[in-house]
């Protein structure tokens, strides 16, 4: 194998690390707890599981989808002239309140698997 097409995978590999690495390390958690699931089901492992999926779902919210869905929701709402107001709110709710009770959440989950 050529030595740029070896420098090239391997960039493209820490590149995708640096991109992903708390999605990667919340997937391999889901991965053990499910695995530990199917071993011994326990109330907790799924508490443990439901706390790491609602961190993903946070991670890829902030990351990918909450911006469009945002746009989207501002677009049918707002359909003719300025509504600074209802627009601000909206900003709020998308990037702030919803990614915030996501997180919130989430750690909850897994805190309550850890401690139940």
């Amino acid at each position: 194998m050529a030595t740029d097409l070896k420098v090239g995978i391997l960039s493209t590999i820490y590149a995708t690390w640096l991109h992903n690495n708390l999605a990667i390390a919340l997937l391999l958690g889901m991965i053990l707890v499910a695995g530990l699931m199917l071993w011994r089901p326990k109330r907790k492992l799924m508490f443990v599981f439901l706390g790491l999926l609602l961190l993903l779902l946070q991670f890829e919210y902030q990351k990918h989808f909450g911006k469009a869905l945002e746009q989207q929701t501002v677009n049918s709402v707002i359909l003719q002239g300025q509504h600074l107001r209802a627009k601000n709110v909206m900003e709020d709710v998308f990037q702030k309140i919803i990614p915030f009770f996501l997180w919130l959440a989430g750690w909850a989950l897994v805190f309550l698997g850890f401690v139940l």
